[in-house]
C-alpha cells in the first residue's frame, strides 16, 4: 500500500547548482565553489518528492540568484544579497559583476515565479505546515559580524524569541508548534549530539528569512525555516556532487527528518477495523 502524501509543503530554494549560459563565462568560480556557495546538496538532502503534498525546489545556483533575499537587497550595498559579487568565503564570483539590468532580468525569471509557486502551493486545501529547508556553516560570523561561533546541529526559525514567542516582529508559525517541532527534533537526532554542541535552537542564530517573512503572515499554514548544520554530512573535502557513501548519509537525515514530519503533520489513522472518530 502506498504511504499517503504528508500534508507538508517544502521549499528547497538554495540546492541549484545550475549557471545560465549567458553567464558562465564570466563566472570565477569552479563546480565545487559553486556547490559550497550554496546550500550545499539540499536537492539529495531534503528531497521528499512522493513523500510530502508539495515540493518546490530550483535549479539556478544560489551564487546567481537567492530566491531567500528582498528583491531591494543588492550589491553594492550587501555583497551577498540577491545576486552575488562575493561567496561566502569571499571570492568574487563574476569577471564582470551582473548588471542592474541583468538582475531585473533574473528577478523576472526565476525568482518572482519561485514565489508565485509557493504563494500559491500554501492555499492548498489540508496542508498543516511549510517548511523553508536551507544547511548552515558549523562555524559561522556572529550577529555582530565581530567574531565567529559555533553553531547548532539544527536550527529552527520563525522571526520570533528564542521560545518562538513574539518579538519585534511577526511570527511565522504559532510558538507551540515551534516547541513541538523542536522536541520531535531533539528526540529524532539525539544520536546525533555532539558534546558542546547545541542540538537544537529556536530562532538562533537565525530568525529566518525572505521566504517565511513574505509568505508566513499572509498566508494560514506555520512557515518555518530549517537549518541543518553541514557538520552533519559534508565531509573535509567534497565534490560538486555527492559520492555514494555521502548520499547514504544523506538518505540517513533525509529519514530521520522524514519521521519528525511524520509525528509532527500526519493525521492520526484508524487501525484496520477500527472506526474513524465521528
Amino acid at each position: 500500500m502506498n504511504n499517503p502524501l504528508l500534508p507538508v509543503l517544502i521549499s528547497v530554494p538554495h540546492g541549484g547548482s545550475v549557471i545560465p549560459e549567458h553567464l558562465a563565462e564570466r563566472l570565477l568560480l569552479t563546480d565545487v565553489e559553486v556547490a559550497l556557495d550554496g546550500d550545499t546538496w539540499t536537492k539529495d538532502l531534503f528531497d521528499f518528492r512522493g513523500r510530502v503534498q508539495t515540493f518546490i525546489t530550483a535549479d539556478t545556483a544560489r551564487v546567481v540568484i537567492d530566491l531567500n533575499r528582498d528583491p531591494t537587497d543588492r550589491p553594492p550595498a550587501n555583497p551577498d544579497g540577491i545576486v552575488k559579487t562575493l561567496t561566502v568565503a569571499g571570492e568574487q564570483v563574476w569577471s564582470r559583476e551582473l548588471s542592474d539590468e541583468e538582475t531585473n532580468e533574473l528577478i523576472e525569471s526565476i525568482h518572482a515565479p519561485y514565489h508565485q509557486q509557493l504563494m500559491h502551493a500554501s492555499g492548498e486545501e489540508g496542508l498543516h505546515f511549510a517548511l523553508d529547508c536551507h544547511t548552515m556553516l558549523d562555524i559561522g560570523p556572529s550577529k555582530s559580524g565581530t567574531a565567529w561561533e559555533q553553531r547548532p546541529l539544527i536550527c529552527i526559525s520563525n522571526r520570533g524569541s528564542a521560545g518562538g514567542g513574539k518579538e519585534s516582529e511577526t511570527i511565522t508559525a504559532p510558538p507551540e508548534f515551534m516547541q513541538l517541532l523542536k522536541q520531535e527534533l531533539e528526540q529524532e537526532f539525539a544520536d546525533e549530539a555532539v558534546e558542546g554542541v547545541p542540538l537544537v535552537m529556536v530562532n538562533a542564530p537565525f530568525k529566518g528569512g525572505y521566504i517565511t517573512q513574505l509568505h508566513g503572515p499572509r498566508t494560514e499554514i506555520p512557515w518555518v525555516q530549517l537549518e541543518l548544520n553541514r557538520r552533519l554530512y559534508l565531509p573535509g573535502e567534497p565534490g560538486a556532487l555527492p559520492s555514494a557513501a555521502d548520499r547514504k548519509r544523506l538518505g540517513e537525515l533525509r529519514d530521520k527528518l522524514l519521521r519528525v514530519m511524520e509525528r509532527t503533520a500526519a493525521p492520526v489513522q484508524p487501525e484496520v477495523g477500527e472506526e474513524p472518530a465521528s
